[in-house]
């Protein structure tokens, strides 16, 4: 009798264990809210190693680095481009994953975009502008069902990002070619998602950005152009997320002013800092070190901030502009990251060891 009762409380033990490692190695990998975080590990009965499992997580998530080709996150599985992988125009790199990046867009934007789903008028779930791995298109299908339309202009991207939705049994239509008003009906989608080129660059150099860094030299271009676009096909109540690197000054990112110019029916813009704001010419520098310092000094004295922000724009014809404060882990990332990133895009552009002022 009394074997058989340890043999019981051995196999309990073991079930607990399994079930223990199992969360461990699938949840360290994903990018979640600490609040989801928390309702899996209390219904899994294992409240009492949260601070364990929580360290792990953040370890976990920190050794993801911008040469890595594979991320778990959220429920879905990508592939994508290493950021040092050599490449040509005609064969460019499909843009890498960073947690204060994608994953923390989709974390910050997900309230916007179930209330938008629910209230706007369009026919079209989403429309994923950029779609890169298929990252924002994937999210989509999988968690909300949603019917999706991927855009981007890079032949590589497409192929790498119908891959993608397969591995992770999503459909999603796609089109090949650069974003136009054309692209779908005038007001017919409820989400919008734009994440254009945001790098810093002497016009000189541009044609050696890779495609998805390469948004005008003062990073801003790109994304203007996609704003103007967009606001001819977002339905009523529906809403535009992005994520962008942005200039601007003390009183803040610069496209707290030209958005409303460019979104048509006086859109609400909400906005949140990942990081605090930086001064433009420290990034500079640590960018591109010696060279290029005339550009340097000319950008960071017209925007002397460098702001690094996710935002959504919603067609409400209120027009308010809003910054809130975000509680989104990140994982101890920071604007040094960012800069290293950036350094790593910058290299393509001294492939051929030329340098100018």
């Amino acid at each position: 009798m009394f074997f058989m009762i340890d043999w019981w409380f051995f196999a309990l033990y073991k079930v607990k264990t399994v079930t223990y490692n199992v969360i461990i190695n699938v949840l360290t990998k994903s990018i979640i809210s600490d609040i989801l975080f928390y309702q899996v590990w209390r219904c899994a009965g294992l409240e009492g190693n949260k601070n364990r499992f929580l360290k792990r997580r953040k370890a976990v998530m920190k050794k993801q680095t911008m040469y890595d080709s594979k991320i778990q996150f959220a429920g879905i599985s990508l592939e994508f481009d290493p950021i040092n992988r050599e490449r040509v125009e005609e064969d460019d790199n499909v843009m890498a994953i960073f947690p204060e990046e994608q994953p923390f867009t989709w974390e910050f934007a997900q309230p916007y975009i179930k209330q938008a789903l629910a209230q706007s008028s369009g026919e079209l779930d989403f429309l994923d502008v950029g779609t890169g791995s298929g990252v924002f298109g994937i999210l989509m299908a999988k968690h909300y069902g949603a019917r999706v339309l991927a855009l981007d202009k890079n032949p590589r991207a497409i192929e790498l990002a119908k891959k993608n939705a397969e591995n992770n049994h999503v459909f999603l239509a796609f089109q090949e070619g650069e974003y136009a008003v054309h692209s779908v009906q005038p007001h017919s989608v409820k989400v919008i998602g734009l994440y254009p080129p945001y790098h810093i660059y002497p016009e000189q150099v541009a044609m050696k950005i890779p495609q998805h860094a390469r948004g005008g030299s003062d990073g801003q271009q790109e994304f203007k152009n996609q704003l103007f676009i967009a606001g001819h096909h977002l339905a009523e109540n529906g809403i535009i997320f992005f994520n962008q690197m942005c200039l601007g000054d003390e009183s803040g990112p610069s496209f707290t002013r030209y958005i409303p110019q460019l979104v048509s029916g006086h859109p609400s813009l909400l906005y949140t800092n990942v990081f605090t704001p930086i001064s433009t010419w420290d990034f500079l520098q640590n960018v591109y070190g010696k060279r290029h310092a005339g550009f340097a000094d000319w950008v960071a004295t017209e925007n002397p901030l460098l702001y690094y922000t996710i935002g959504i724009v919603t067609y409400d014809g209120q027009g308010k502009i809003e910054r809130v404060p975000h509680a989104i882990d990140l994982t101890g990332r920071s604007w040094q990251d960012r800069i290293q990133l950036h350094a790593e895009i910058a290299r393509h552009a001294f492939s051929e060891g030329k340098e100018s002022s």
